[in-house]
C-alpha cells in the first residue's frame, strides 16, 4: 500500500465512510490534502505576542536550534499575513514586519502577491521558499541568519553532511576503528555493530550510541540534562578530548577532494538569498559565486583552509554536530 492510499484510507476511517466508497480522484485528493493540511497545524509552532523577544535574546548554543525555528515561523507568519493584527499596536512587531516588507521589495519589486514556505531541515540547503505571484511567478530560495548582517559574520554558511565524501578516507570508520574503542575504555558499556554504527551515525540521535549520547549531555553543563556529577562530567571532557585528537589526527594524514566539494558548494549557493538579522535590521545579500570556486588548500589542525580563484579563503572544519565523538560528523563552512 502506498503512503498516499493509506492517508486516504486512514482520512476516510475518521470521516466514518468505507473505503469502498466510489469517490473520484478529485474528491479524495481533497480528503487528503484536508488530512495533510489538518497533521501540518498540529505541528506548527504556536506563536504568541512575546513570542518576537526570541529575535534578541543572547543566544544558547543548546537552544539554538529552537529559537531558530521560532524565528522562521514567526517570519513565515508576518508574509503569510497569519499574525493577529492587534500584535502590530506592538512595535517590536511593527518594526519587525516593515524590515521584512523592505526585504521582499529588495528581493522582488511590482509582485502582487507573496507567499512563505518553510524549507530548512537535512533536505534543504536553505530555510525559506519565497513565492512571489505577479503576471509570472518567481520562486526564490532564502537563508535566513540571525546575529549577522554580513555572510562573514556568520559561524557557516553551509554544513555538508557525510564528510567523508569528501575527503581520501573515511572519517567515521577511522573513529569507531581508533578512536571509539578509547572512549569506552571507563564504562560498561560494548562496541555498537560496526555496520549499524556506519548506518546511524549521520542521524542527531544514533539508536546505537543512544546510551553515550544521554551520558555525553549530562556532562554538559549547558545542556538541560546538567546532573552536575562528577562521573558525567568525566565522560563529557574525556568526549571532547578524543575527538579534537581524533580529528588532528584524520586531517594530518588525509586529503581534501576540493573539486568534489567545489561542485557542492557551487550547486548548494546557486540561485542563493541570505536575509541577514541584526539590531533589529533584515539585510538581503547574495553570494559571489566566483569565491567558491577552490584551487588549493593548506591543513591545520581541525580544519582546512582552502583558497579559491579571487583569493577568498574558506575554513573547513571538521566537528560533530551533536556530541563530540557522540553523532552526527559534518563539515562546518564559514
Amino acid at each position: 500500500m502506498t503512503k498516499k492510499l493509506q492517508i486516504i484510507q486512514e482520512t476516510l476511517q475518521i470521516l466514518g465512510q468505507s473505503d469502498k466508497v466510489p469517490l473520484k480522484y478529485e474528491d479524495l485528493k481533497k480528503i487528503m490534502d484536508m488530512y495533510l493540511i489538518n497533521e501540518d497545524k498540529e505541528k506548527k509552532i504556536k506563536i504568541e505576542l512575546n513570542s518576537i523577544e526570541i529575535f534578541n535574546i543572547k543566544e544558547n548554543k543548546c537552544k539554538n536550534d529552537k529559537n531558530n525555528k521560532i524565528r522562521e515561523s514567526i517570519i513565515c507568519d508576518i508574509i503569510n499575513n497569519l499574525i493577529p493584527e492587534d500584535y502590530y499596536n506592538d512595535n517590536r512587531w511593527i518594526n519587525l514586519k516593515t524590515e521584512i516588507i523592505k526585504f521582499l521589495d529588495e528581493l522582488k519589486s511590482n509582485y502582487k502577491n507573496v507567499k512563505c514556505v518553510i524549507k530548512g531541515g537535512r533536505k534543504f540547503n536553505y530555510d525559506f521558499e519565497i513565492i512571489f505571484d505577479g503576471d509570472n511567478k518567481y520562486i526564490y530560495k532564502v537563508e535566513w541568519k540571525s546575529n549577522a548582517e554580513c555572510i562573514n559574520d556568520t559561524p557557516q554558511f553551509v554544513s555538508p553532511m557525510r564528510p567523508s565524501q569528501y575527503m581520501s578516507d573515511s572519517y567515521e570508520e577511522y573513529y569507531y576503528d581508533m578512536w571509539l574503542p578509547k572512549l569506552l575504555n571507563d564504562l560498561d558499556f560494548d562496541m555498537p555493530n560496526k555496520e549499524d554504527y556506519i548506518k546511524q551515525i549521520h542521524s542527531t540521535n544514533p539508536d546505537c550510541m543512544k546510551f553515550l549520547q544521554e551520558t555525553y549531555y549530562k556532562g554538559c553543563n549547558t545542556s538541560s540534562k546538567f546532573t552536575n556529577k562528577k562521573e558525567d562530567i568525566d565522560f563529557y571532557i574525556k568526549a571532547k578530548k578524543i575527538s579534537k585528537l581524533s580529528i588532528e589526527s584524520f586531517i594530518k594524514n588525509t586529503d581534501l577532494n576540493y573539486i568534489k566539494l567545489t561542485n557542492y558548494l557551487l550547486e548548494s549557493q546557486k540561485n542563493k538569498y541570505y536575509m541577514l538579522y541584526k539590531d533589529n535590521k533584515i539585510h538581503l545579500q547574495t553570494l559571489n559565486i566566483d569565491n567558491y570556486k577552490i584551487i588549493s588548500y593548506i591543513k591545520k589542525t581541525n580544519t582546512y583552509i582552502a583558497t579559491t580563484e579571487t583569493g577568498f579563503k574558506i575554513t573547513i572544519l571538521l566537528r560533530w554536530k551533536n556530541g563530540n565523538g557522540i553523532a552526527f560528523p559534518a563539515f562546518q563552512i564559514s
